[in-house]
This record gives structure tokens, sequence and C-alpha cells, in this order.
């Protein structure tokens, strides 16, 4: 009995040492490795199965060679070879899956965060073409602002998919500078966002498409002034972030409605979804739109940042922009 274990193991041992091999040098992508792993086993089962025999009867004549005792070896062997290829062919199969999955959600994720309105881009020119020849001083800052905009988005694109709540309102107010020399002093901002919050992660790009959308739908329907407000605050482990306008507002507090009418702001939502499925909303206001985003962490797993920590309201940081001179 004890050399029928030995005969078995050896045939066991053979074939995971091969599997290993086959695993490592001949991936399981195409019909062609899967036959190839198929043969290769199945040779080695039969050599290993011919040295196992031969060293069982070397180290001990009288190993019975019956068919009956070769069988149940065999069979021991099989079994266990089976199992043990079973879980592994699938631990490698699943190993594949997860990381196909990882690389359609970056490069989906890479292409929404890409999105940025080639209208706005056009019409930065166009203002930075009439400012050069009147205003240069000027015209220099909407340069510098729009180069700092498009620096932040680039960088959005190949990092993590992450970027602070400061960072991302520092992005918004670039954006703002660059319209406000656009529409002279019919535009106005005001942002109104807690220092604390500020170190808070949030999907990177988030925010920019919110403020785009106040500014198309404020001022650019309206023969008048406008303002359009950023605020924030946490409430019940939420970041409530709101970008409103006194513009004409929107005709539906319809989502569906308003995700139609563009790309900004269904690439927002497409991405909360992304990063936290149904934990993340976004509300349609009759002056503007109001994200909900869960402040447990993110699609990677960020740690709670100490800043949650603290109530809200303890200390808020106001600030504006002002028309350049």
């Amino acid at each position: 009995m004890y050399f029928t274990l030995v005969h078995a193991t050896i045939i066991v041992a053979s074939v995971k040492a091969a599997m290993s091999v086959l695993r490592a040098s001949v991936p399981l992508q195409s019909r062609r490795a899967v036959a190839l792993h198929v043969g290769t086993l199945s040779v080695v089962t039969v050599v290993a199965f011919g040295t196992a025999t031969g060293l069982c009867k070397a180290l001990h004549p009288g190993f019975d060679l019956s068919w009956q005792v070769l069988l149940t070896s065999a069979t021991t062997a099989s079994a266990a070879t089976l199992i043990w290829s079973a879980f592994s062919y699938m631990s490698a199969f699943y190993q594949r899956l997860r990381e196909a999955e990882a690389a359609r959600y970056e490069a989906r994720l890479s292409a929404l965060r890409a999105q940025i309105n080639p209208h706005f881009l056009f019409n930065a020119f166009n203002s930075i073409a009439a400012l050069v020849r009147t205003r240069p001083g000027e015209a220099e800052a909407v340069v510098e602002d729009l180069s700092d905009l498009f620096r932040y988005a680039l960088r959005a694109s190949k990092d993590g998919g992450t970027a602070t709540l400061g960072d991302e309102l520092e992005a918004a107010c670039r954006y703002l500078s660059v319209e406000k020399a656009r529409y002279r002093g019919r535009l106005t901002v005001e942002i109104c966002v807690p220092e604390q919050l500020q170190p808070l992660p949030i999907p990177s790009m988030t925010l920019q498409p919110l403020v785009e959308n106040a500014v198309q739908h404020g001022v650019g329907e309206t023969q008048g002034d406008c303002t359009v407000s950023v605020t924030a605050e946490r409430a019940d482990g939420t970041l409530l972030l709101r970008v409103l306008d006194t513009g004409p507002g929107f005709d539906s507090t319809d989502l569906g409605d308003a995700l139609g009418e563009g790309s900004g702001l269904a690439n927002v939502r497409e991405r909360l979804e992304l990063f936290f499925g149904e934990a993340a909303q976004m509300r349609l206001l009759p002056q503007g739109i109001e994200l909900q985003i869960p402040l447990r962490g993110t699609a990677e797993t960020r740690p709670r940042s100490a800043v949650e920590e603290h109530a809200f309201g303890s200390d808020e940081h106001a600030f504006g922009m002002t028309e350049a001179e």
C-alpha cells in the first residue's frame, strides 16, 4: 500500500510540475495553447507512470504489478491531478477575467476623463486673439489658465482616476477664469467650500463639466448678468456638491432630459457609476446640479481622510474670482 501511494504521488508531482511550467511559458489564450497543454500533460502522465512503476519496482522488488494495483494507483493519481488541474486553471481563468475587466474599466474611464468640450477651446482661442491686441497682459493670464487646465486634464487621464476636491476646485477656477475673459463683466463666480472638505478624494474631472454646464445654461442663454456658485457640505457620510447658476434654469427637473443635452453631465454621471455604483447620485435642481458622493472611499479603496472626522461648518473658506484688469 505504501509504494502504491508513492507511485501515485510521483505521477501527481510530475504532472503538477509540468502544468506550472506550461502556465508560465504558454498562457491559455488560444485553442492551440489549450491543445498544447493537453498533449504535453498526456505525454508527461504516460512517462511519469512508467518512471514511477520502474522506480517502485527497483526500490521494492515485491511491488505488486498486478493490473488491479496499477489501476488503483493510476486512478488515484488521475483524480488528484484532475482536481488540482481544475482548481489551477479556474484560478488562472478568473485572474485573466479580472485583469481584462480592469483593463476595460481603465480604458473606459480614461476615455471619459479625456472628454473636454472642443467648443470651449475654440471660444478660448477667440478670446485670447481679441485680448492680444487690446489687453496683452490679460491675454497672457488666460493662456496660463488654459494651459494649467489642460495640464490638469492630461494628468487626470494618466493617474488613478481620483483627485482631491481642492484640486478639482482649482481646475474649475481655471476654467471659469477663461470664461470670464470671454463674457467680461456678465459672469460672476461665487465659491464657498469648507477647507476641511478640500482634501477629500473624488473622481477627477468631476467639477469642471458641472461649471461648464452652468456657464452654458446660465450666462450663455441670457443677455444679462449671471452668477455661477459652487458649494459643498458634508452630511451623513456624503459629500453634497452643488453647482448653481442664476440663468433661466432647466425646463425640466427630469435628469434624463438634461443628460440628453450634451455629454458633459452624462460623462460625470457615468464615471460616478463606475466608481461608486448606485451609492453616488446626481440630482437636477431648478437652477443647477447636485452630486451626492460617498465619503467612505473610491474605486481604489482609499482610506477615510482624517478631515472626515471633523464636523462640517467649524471653519469655512470662501473665495471668489474677480474680473482681470
